[in-house]
């Protein structure tokens, strides 16, 4: 016997006679907005049926679901399995890994910290890579340079990544027909399959990203001839998990999820942190305003909360994306409050952790400030890879430069140069260097 409970939003009365009917999903609302295709209860109920057994589903509208399946059994051999200490502790066979220097890959997706970890996953391939935050941004991308694959969030706001798609593939010649087309997805089922494909993607992936199935992913749509397998995979030291005591956060399951090292995933910590300063209150402001965009918003900090192992507040915001796809304003009204206590606190708590361990490593005593006309030369570079789309190069160079002594006032400058570029927010990023830029030519002239 299988027991499945969720407190979710549940199932009217009326409504449990239909959930087994394929392509049925039991309010019209959710099967225009809401990912699936009315097929997983079907599916389940024909597979239970064949082995014999039974599914019974018991829900309370506004309380949740229960799932109740019973499948008889006939027992083969009473003895107990053995066990096997040795085989349980065997590492995986690593699958083939490689580089491939000359493909160039364009990662979609409105979350800056499901790029970052897209990127994460991606870089030991030595990928030349890009990011896009928006649709439009990336049809923009594709117009003036040619990419071979196009990893796409299929669910932003405004655009979504399908009619990006659509628009690449119809509207911007050689450049929108030659990328291997990937929909970044949390629903892998057959019937989305199709829609997608029908929409221009030619293959898709599950968020939160999987190293196995990326790999094997990759391994379909990477050319041979681009592949060098002469390097060993360059094994990353794994995270302690013991180095971040944070209530709130899961490490063994954040693990699952990043690649990468320490420094890194206390990067992503502070990026999760300086995203929430605006997501709470745009997520308050949305609860009683557009929950269009509000199913949006609370689907990408599902998605984002799991990239670092905070999986109360991902399951929360999951149940919301639900609540609000389905219309369900009652669920919001009650839930909501719960979830933002909740984020809120995690967030508090992340801060608490970062602001440790910023004293524990003391502050870096600063090097001599560089001369007027090389502050403002290194500033003007830094504008220009900006503009020239190389947000890692101009973030290298805005680091180094905060490493030198100069006026608090630049220094300001720099720093919230620096917050914006970890958002991924580069257009006012480069907003702010031209500012910059402008006040240090001026000091010049006089």
């Amino acid at each position: 016997m299988f027991c499945v409970e969720d407190t979710g939003c549940g199932i009217r009365k009326e409504d449990l006679g239909k959930i087994f009917e394929d392509f049925r999903q039991v309010d019209s609302k959710r099967n225009r907005s809401a990912e699936g295709t009315g097929l997983g209860l079907a599916i389940v109920k024909h597979l239970t049926e064949l082995m014999e057994g039974t599914i019974e589903v018991e829900s309370t509208y506004g309380e949740g679901t229960t799932v109740t399946i019973t499948i008889p059994q006939r027992i083969v051999d009473a003895r107990p399995i053995s066990e096997m200490p040795k085989l349980a502790q065997a590492e995986p066979k690593p699958t083939d890994h490689f580089t491939a220097p000359g493909v160039k890959v364009l990662i979609v997706d409105d979350n800056a910290i499901n790029r970052k970890v897209a990127r994460g996953f991606l870089k030991k391939y030595a990928f030349d890579l890009t990011e896009a935050e928006s649709g439009p941004e990336a049809i923009e991308l594709v117009r003036a340079a040619r990419y071979d694959i196009i990893f796409m969030d299929h669910m932003m706001p405004g655009m979504d990544g399908i009619e990006a798609a659509e628009i690449i593939r119809r509207d911007c010649g050689e450049n929108g027909i030659a990328p291997a087309m990937v929909a970044l997805t949390a629903n892998v089922m057959q019937g989305m399959r199709e829609h997608f494909l029908e929409c221009g993607f030619q293959d898709f992936i599950a968020k939160p990203l999987d190293r196995t199935e990326l790999n094997q992913l990759l391994l379909r749509w990477v050319p041979k001839e681009y592949r060098q397998t002469g390097e060993q995979e360059a094994q990353v030291k794994p995270l302690d998990e013991s180095a971040f005591p944070i209530d709130g956060i899961d490490m063994h399951a954040a693990m699952q999820y990043y690649s990468g090292d320490e420094e890194g995933f206390t990067d992503l910590l502070e990026l999760y942190c300086m995203d929430g300063k605006h997501k709470t209150g745009l997520l308050r402001e949305l609860a009683q305003s557009d929950l269009s965009r509000y199913q949006i918003e609370v689907h990408g900090l599902k998605s984002a909360s799991a990239n670092i192992g905070a999986m109360e507040v991902s399951a929360m915001a999951r149940e919301q994306e639900y609540a609000a796809a389905e219309g369900n304003e009652a669920c919001i009204a009650e839930k909501f409050p719960v979830l933002l206590a909740e984020y809120e606190t995690l967030l508090a708590n992340i801060e608490q952790f970062l602001t440790r361990r910023r004293n524990k490593n003391g502050v870096t005593k600063k090097l001599p400030g560089l001369p007027p006309e090389e502050l403002r030369e290194q500033t003007a570079r830094a504008l220009e890879e900006l503009q020239h789309f190389q947000s890692q190069d101009c973030a290298e160079r805005v680091k180094t430069v905060l490493l030198h002594e100069m006026r608090e006032d630049v220094e300001e400058s720099f720093l919230q140069i620096q917050e914006q570029l970890r958002l991924y927010e580069d257009d006012y990023a480069e907003e702010l260097l031209g500012r910059l830029l402008s006040k240090l030519e001026k000091e010049e002239e006089q």
